[in-house]
C-alpha cells in the first residue's frame, strides 16, 4: 500500500468516526457554566419563591421571597453538620419595586460580570426586573434594575 492510499484510508476512517460522534452525540450535553450554578433552579409554591446562589466563593445561600409580605430573606447554609441555617440578610421588596407591588414575584439565579452570583427578581405585573447580590453574606444590595414595560415597547 503506497502512502497516498494509506492517507485516503485514514482520512475516510477519521471522517466516519467524526460523523458517528455527531450523530450519536456525547453521553451528556456540554456544560458552559459551573456545575453548581447550572444546578440552581428557582421554585415557587405556597406563596413563596426560592432559589440558591453563592454569597462567597465557598458559601451558598438560599434566597426566599415571601410573596404575601413582599420580603426577601437570605439564609446561609450551615458551615458544619448539625447547625441551623441562619438568616443573614433581609430586604423589603416594596422599597425596591414600589408600594403598589402586586402579584407573585419570580426569582432566578444568575451571574454578574466577574463571576459574582446574583439573584434576579421579576415582577411580571409591574413589569420590573431587579438584580440583587450579597457581599460576603451580609446585606442584600441592588445591582441594577430594568423597566420591562419600557424595554418591550421600544
Amino acid at each position: 500500500m503506497n502512502w497516498k492510499h494509506w492517507l485516503v484510508t485514514v482520512s475516510v476512517a477519521l471522517n466516519v468516526g467524526l460523523l458517528t460522534y455527531l450523530v450519536i452525540g456525547p453521553s451528556h450535553p456540554p456544560i458552559f457554566i459551573s456545575e453548581s450554578f447550572g444546578q440552581n433552579r428557582a421554585v415557587a409554591g405556597g406563596g413563596y419563591a426560592a432559589t440558591t446562589a453563592n454569597v462567597t466563593s465557598n458559601r451558598q445561600a438560599i434566597w426566599i421571597i415571601d410573596n404575601r409580605e413582599k420580603r426577601m430573606i437570605v439564609y446561609l447554609f450551615p458551615a458544619a453538620r448539625g447547625h441551623q441555617m441562619e438568616p443573614v440578610a433581609a430586604r423589603d421588596l416594596r422599597k425596591d419595586f414600589g408600594e403598589d407591588l402586586a402579584g407573585e414575584l419570580i426569582c432566578l439565579p444568575g451571574q454578574l460580570p466577574g463571576g459574582q452570583e446574583a439573584v434576579y427578581v421579576l415582577d411580571p405585573v409591574g413589569k420590573k426586573l431587579i438584580a440583587y447580590y450579597s457581599r460576603n453574606g451580609k446585606d442584600v444590595e441592588v445591582v441594577g434594575s430594568r423597566d420591562l414595560g419600557k424595554d418591550f415597547r421600544e
